[in-house]
């Protein structure tokens, strides 16, 4: 037998034995149960209640005890101060807490206690319950990895490892507990806004589920600025919090922002903002402290109404279009919407056709530069003798009649019948709804 036979025999037999092998390991160790490698978990939870049995607690850090209590849904602290509570805040709290595990249990001598900080707990927290029941956690140092805190729950004799984030987010300051929110009401609470700033005064409203401006002009607004502004209102913090007994003192009693709102409940709140040496500062109506704001707060409220106004120069709802007749300097054209299709009724010569709607539409929704509420007279004059008029006619039978002017240098004048002021657009408006019969017509 060659030698080169003898060395493949071998190697098969290896390969056939390392395969038997781990079929052995597979089936009689791997499958049955988990993998050799997983630990499994020996930990415990250190409370059986949840977030919805706590009624009150109580942090105790620095010498300083805050009491806070669940009124309502709503979380408020009672002592030392009376006031609201961050909800991000006592959510990260309580959610450490009801999910806190004790990684393992030791007993501990009082030199070592005193070395784990548990002589002088870093934070001792107070937990009172629906049933009556109370809790109490002491947490002390963190272990030398940093990831867990040595701590002892409900008066137990032994030392408990609980992951450091409890120790974390319990150990806050007043002001950490404290809600820093400016305004104290979300975007979604705002039944309307009126504003008066260094930039003049506007009011805000809703109609049906959109924002619209009500005066000085009653107008359509741009929904992403006015998001914009609603959001940074309802979002913008305190840096610090002062005693309010003085508005002068910050210039509050001459207020450079003025914003009166009216929520969902039906309450009204107002909110005054000023800029003294280069600080700015905010005061809301129901609340007794001054807040120290970002200097972003203020110039979003600073906003001129112009740019809160919608530049659409049409909102087409095509679906509920059913007629367009249009006259431009080369042609008139009037086509009905049949069967999802719009068909050409005038000129007669081309009834029938099938029109091009975005011929007919599409230079419709171009956003204006400008709103022009007081147009010039020479605007005034190129609009009562339009290059184009445009006439749409919806399901409802309501019509919107649209008039373009000639051009004045790159830009041309729009006036929408049933909307205040002029919109200017660039003259590319005109250009393309300037178009031939031939153009926004198919040759079949």
């Amino acid at each position: 037998m060659s030698l080169k036979i003898v060395m493949k025999r071998s190697t098969l037999l290896i390969l056939l034995a390392a395969v038997i092998a781990g079929a052995a390991v597979y089936f009689l160790e791997i499958k049955p149960g988990k993998p050799r490698d997983e630990t499994p978990d020996e930990t415990k939870p250190a409370f059986k209640f949840q977030r919805e049995d706590i009624t009150a607690l109580s942090v105790t850090r620095a010498g300083q005890t805050i009491s806070l209590e669940n009124k309502d849904g709503k979380w408020l602290i009672t002592q030392p101060i009376n006031a609201v509570a961050d909800d991000s805040a006592l959510n990260s709290l309580i959610g450490d807490v009801v999910s806190a595990r004790i990684e393992r249990e030791f007993s501990a001598s009082a030199d070592e206690l005193k070395s784990y900080g548990l002589t002088e707990p870093a934070v001792k927290l107070e937990i009172k319950l629906k049933n009556g029941e109370t809790h109490r956690v002491e947490l002390g140092a963190k272990d030398v990895i940093g990831s867990s805190a040595y701590a002892k729950v409900d008066g137990g004799q032994n030392v408990a490892m609980v992951p450091s984030s409890l120790l974390t987010n319990t150990d806050k300051s007043l002001n950490d507990l404290r809600d820093r929110s400016v305004f104290g009401a979300t975007q979604y609470e705002l039944a309307s806004l009126r504003i008066n700033n260094e930039n003049g005064s506007f009011e805000l409203g809703k109609k049906d589920a959109d924002w619209v401006i009500q005066a000085p002009v009653a107008a359509d607004a741009d929904s992403t600025a006015v998001s914009g502004l609603l959001s940074e209102l309802a979002s913008a913090k305190g840096e610090e919090f002062l005693p309010g007994d003085d508005l002068a003192k910050y210039a509050l009693d001459k207020p450079k922002i003025t914003v009166s709102a009216k929520l969902t409940t039906g309450t009204d709140r107002v909110l005054l903002v000023s800029r003294k040496d280069d600080l700015y500062y905010a005061k809301v109506s129901d609340r007794a402290d001054v807040y120290k704001i970002a200097s972003s707060v203020f110039d979003q409220l600073n906003t001129k109404l112009d740019s809160l106004r919608s530049k659409d120069i049409l909102k087409l709802n095509r679906d509920e279009l059913t007629k367009v007749w249009i006259r431009n300097p080369n042609t008139t054209i009037s086509a009905e919407k049949k069967d999802e299709k719009w068909i050409v009724d005038e000129p007669a010569d081309k009834k029938g056709k099938d029109a091009f709607t975005f011929k007919l539409f599409d230079p419709l929704e171009t956003k204006a530069t400008e709103v022009m509420d007081k147009p010039s007279a020479a605007a005034a004059a190129k609009l009562a003798k339009p290059a184009v008029e445009v006439r749409l006619t919806y399901k409802d039978g309501k019509t919107t009649v649209v008039k373009v002017s000639s051009a004045d240098g790159d830009n041309v004048y729009v006036r929408v019948e049933g909307k205040s002021g002029v919109y200017k657009v660039g003259k590319s408006v005109l250009d393309s709804l300037s178009f031939k019969l031939e153009e926004a017509v198919s040759p079949s």
